[in-house]
């Protein structure tokens, strides 16, 4: 099973066709991976790549200018297995931030001279310096900066914390072994320098399958306002939660209202703008595959390897007057089986 989404927030009506297109082709990106033989880690590469080339999204080409009007980007991926994590942040000139994220993890699976010890996060020109020692395409600014941005840029000059949304991707691959991914350009006008969730361990992405065949596996990639995720670690807290659960859906929802919408470190905001992508494998190869959101809309896209082709949707709220957008939750999610890839049990719960 491979999902992505393509952020948490407001999609136009008049863009929906477009993102599930491209969580489509994301999908089938990281599919191609694994009935290739690839990991779960490589799928969720190949699918985010797709994500930040499109200039749909925020992250890589398309991406949120800073007030200098640049480019920089975060991004992480963790491995289920080996829990290990990788992430950049604020890292210019990078075509595909994502992939950067990956060398940075699997770097730390060789031994080092002298006993040194592997980073797990690079930033800045460290990063970029990085990504050129592994021979990742690296651009010029203007080839990162898409006309829509400019657009936005100058639209909002003068305006801060304008958001918009993160990408991201999870996936569980034939041997059990989970993954997680996302990518960011960040806040629109953002200060050069910062770093948002998309690149913080616990905040953008979790992954754990290291025990497998004894306790459920989860991966979680989240997507909102960067600097309120940093501050619930949102992602590590919802994978705690689906780790020790009877039902996937409703612990999803208990996680994002009470780790999140009613969370003490977050006790002086009004709004409170999350979005999250799951996947949950119980011990007997029982998985779902999940997404909630506090906002208007989210873009998700997921498929099974028995899937002729991926499905899409823009989750959103029902019309019902007593939902407000930014404090509560809605959820939904899907059944798979492991082994057999052929449930298709829909579910969907919101309050």
């Amino acid at each position: 099973m491979i999902a992505v989404h393509c952020g948490a927030g407001s999609h136009s009506t008049k863009h929906h066709v477009k993102y599930n297109k491209l969580c489509s082709k994301a999908c089938r990106a990281g599919m191609e991976v694994i009935k290739a033989g690839g990991s779960a880690l490589e799928a969720v590469r190949a699918a985010v790549i797709i994500l930040e080339n499109d200039p749909l999204s925020n992250a890589g080409y398309g991406s949120n200018l800073t007030v200098e009007g640049r480019v920089e980007c975060d991004a992480s991926v963790m491995n289920g297995d080996n829990l290990l994590f990788g992430g950049c942040g604020s890292v210019p000139k990078v075509k595909n931030p994502v992939a950067l994220a990956y060398e940075i993890c699997q770097k730390q699976l060789v031994e080092q001279p002298s006993g040194l010890v592997a980073p797990s996060l690079l930033v800045g020109s460290g990063a970029l310096k990085h990504a050129r020692s592994k021979s990742l395409k690296i651009v010029k600014n203007k080839d990162l900066v898409s006309p829509k941005a400019e657009r936005q840029m100058r639209k909002y000059l003068g305006i801060v914390n304008v958001k918009l949304d993160t990408v991201g991707a999870v996936c569980v691959d034939s041997t059990g072994c989970v993954a997680s991914a996302c990518s960011s350009g960040g806040l629109l006008l953002k200060s050069p320098g910062r770093v948002g969730q998309a690149a913080l361990y616990g905040c953008g992405v979790w992954a754990d399958s290291w025990a497998k065949k004894s306790e459920d596996s989860v991966a979680v990639s989240t997507t909102g306002c960067g600097e309120h995720l940093v501050q619930t670690q949102l992602a590590k807290e919802i994978s705690d939660d689906l780790k020790n659960c009877s039902c996937p859906v409703t612990a999803l929802y208990s996680s994002m209202t009470n780790k999140f919408i009613n969370s003490r470190y977050l006790h002086r905001i009004k709004e409170k703008n999350a979005g999250a992508l799951a996947v949950h494998v119980s011990k007997t190869g029982e998985g779902t595959v999940l997404w909630g959101h506090s906002t208007e809309s989210m873009s998700v896209g997921y498929m099974r390897i028995s899937d002729a082709k991926p499905k899409t949707l823009i989750s959103t709220f029902s019309s019902d007057e007593r939902v407000k957008i930014g404090s509560t939750v809605t959820v939904g999610g899907n059944n798979f089986y492991l082994s057999e890839s052929s449930s298709d049990a829909s579910m969907e719960l919101q309050a």
